[in-house]
């Protein structure tokens, strides 16, 4: 089958114009990259980038190839960097392994705005219920010592924490912006110094494994500002 062809029936099923998706194809030098489906045994596949798309095709047989329009990556084609896979839930489902090279250059096609609006977006979109939940923790409870529960006072750090969540939390999803990955890290960094203080004054010594993560994500956080700052971002 001609390639005009087989890029325009692909092209109809994700509802893009076919003639302009082939100009598109024609106008500029695509980048291919050899990937892997992710089965036993693997099987080599063409990635194929393109500046409004990328397509898909079995490098071992001639088929015609999917088409992802540039607006699906990180919503029905995602691209999890950590594991260097492509995972697509449509027109079928299917995971992807990228050498290191193909992703670095996978990942600079996605482009550095949509990278971070995705793990901002992925990042804050838990932290409201957290933020409520640190809120009411640090509220002052007059206890039962009749039932043997101990009375509570106002933590205003936890309180303050709180308070500063909620404001990020809403700057992320109205306002984003790539420091708020440095804002989140100072956050994990003041909460787990004060846990960790809170195991030193007799605290169970658990809270210490809460104390790890919330270093790590920290650290995670703080990666993100170095790479994504002066990044301009739409809504997230």
């Amino acid at each position: 089958m001609p390639s005009e062809s087989r890029l325009n029936i692909v092209a109809r099923v994700n509802g893009a114009e076919p003639s302009e998706s082939f100009a598109e194809a024609s106008a500029s030098s695509p980048i291919v990259l050899a990937i892997e489906q992710m089965s036993s045994p693997p099987r080599p596949w063409k990635l194929t980038l393109y500046p409004a798309h990328f397509t898909l095709e079995p490098a071992s047989y001639d088929t015609p190839p999917f088409l992802v329009l540039r607006e699906e990556v990180m919503k029905s084609a995602g691209f999890i960097e950590g594991m260097r896979a492509l995972a697509l839930t449509k027109p079928f489902k299917v995971t992807f392994k990228l050498p290191k090279e193909a992703a670095k250059t996978f990942a600079d096609w996605i482009g550095k705005p949509v990278l971070a609006a995705h793990y901002l977006r992925r990042r804050y979109g838990w932290v409201l219920p957290v933020a409520v939940i640190w809120i009411l923790g640090s509220l002052p409870f007059s206890g039962d010592p009749a039932a043997g529960v101990k009375a509570a006072a106002f933590d205003p750090i936890a309180f303050v924490l709180g308070v500063a969540l909620v404001a990020a939390w809403a700057c992320a999803k109205w306002r984003p912006h790539p420091a708020l990955f440095l804002v989140d890290s100072i956050w994990f960094i003041v909460m787990a110094a004060h846990l960790g203080w809170d195991v030193v004054q007799g605290r169970s010594k658990g809270w210490l494994v809460l104390v790890a993560l919330l270093v790590w994500m920290a650290v995670i956080g703080f990666k993100h500002f170095i790479r994504f700052r002066g990044t301009r971002l739409g809504g997230v």
